[in-house]
């Protein structure tokens, strides 16, 4: 039955998560229930040929997962999945490498940050915005040309059960590929805030000049950096254990725990800002 075990694996790929345990044990009660009425006509085991004869009948998995997907107006159920799959491949594979680039050389590039302030960084985030929509309406665009013709590709009628991948064996496992983009997006965090003392002026813009942070926050400007620093210690920790699972869980509860009673006492030094001769900003300034 390793065809059985494979094509319900395919069918599981295009599942919504929360819903694949419950689809996936109903469609192999149906399709067992089709080999038992086999076997009991021919009164004997079905051969590989019959079960492939089984599961052609029963349809391409992208098919019959699209049963269970809810009705789209562009792209229909048959489609949603891939053309969402394909979105998250676009999204992770140029546009958070292209935000990660870009705070990087702002941080590290002196050039590049005076030739991308003010209008200049506007500039720079409205391109980065036009190739974001460029590239999810070329991906609609396709989808929505496949789905008006989905009808006449040969390829998802004529299928081989036998041609689908292996069923692999799941553990639960944190993903070493999440622990790498975690520690990356802490570090920058970090490296970010360390560098506020230098280049937090920026925040204000023109109004650098005549504001400033109250006093009062100084004594709490590296306590942002325990549960981050909790959270770093948990993702190498996952990196090189990822079978601890309870790990991940335990890290994250403490550093939201520490981050909320951070929150909590940095909420009573109230007002955050001041102005550079050190009065209270008044409802005028906050105009002006």
């Amino acid at each position: 039955m390793d065809l059985l075990e494979r094509y319900l694996q395919a069918v599981r790929f295009w599942l919504p998560k929360a819903q694949q345990a419950d689809i996936s044990a109903e469609l192999r009660d149906d399709l067992q229930s089709r080999i038992e009425d086999k076997e009991s006509s021919v009164g004997r085991p079905v051969t590989e040929a019959e079960l492939i004869a089984i599961l052609q009948q029963s349809g391409h998995p992208l098919w019959v997962a699209a049963r269970y997907q809810p009705r789209q107006s562009l792209i229909g159920p048959a489609l949603f999945p891939l053309y969402e799959f394909v979105l998250k491949i676009v999204a992770l594979g140029y546009l958070v490498p292209w935000i990660l680039v870009w705070i990087g050389m702002m941080f590290f590039m002196p050039s590049f940050r005076a030739e991308h302030a003010g209008l200049g960084l506007l500039g720079t985030w409205a391109s980065f915005w036009s190739a974001a929509l460029t590239l999810f309406g070329f991906v609609t665009l396709v989808f929505a040309v496949l789905e008006r013709f989905q009808s006449s590709i040969n390829r998802l009628q004529k299928w081989d059960p036998r041609k689908l991948p292996r069923v692999v064996q799941r553990k639960e496992r944190v993903s070493r590929v999440e622990s790498v983009f975690g520690l990356v997006f802490s570090v920058i965090f970090i490296v970010w805030w360390l560098g506020l003392p230098r280049y937090g002026h920026w925040i204000f813009g023109p109004l650098g000049a005549g504001l400033t942070l109250s006093p009062d926050l100084r004594a709490y400007f590296y306590w942002p950096l325990l549960p981050t620093s909790i959270v770093v210690a948990q993702l190498i920790v996952n990196l090189f254990r990822p079978q601890w699972t309870w790990l991940r869980a335990a890290g994250q509860l403490i550093s939201d725990c520490i981050s909320l009673w951070i929150m909590l006492a940095i909420a009573r030094v109230f007002p955050y800002v001041l102005r550079s001769d050190g009065a209270k900003l008044t409802a005028n300034d906050a105009q002006s």
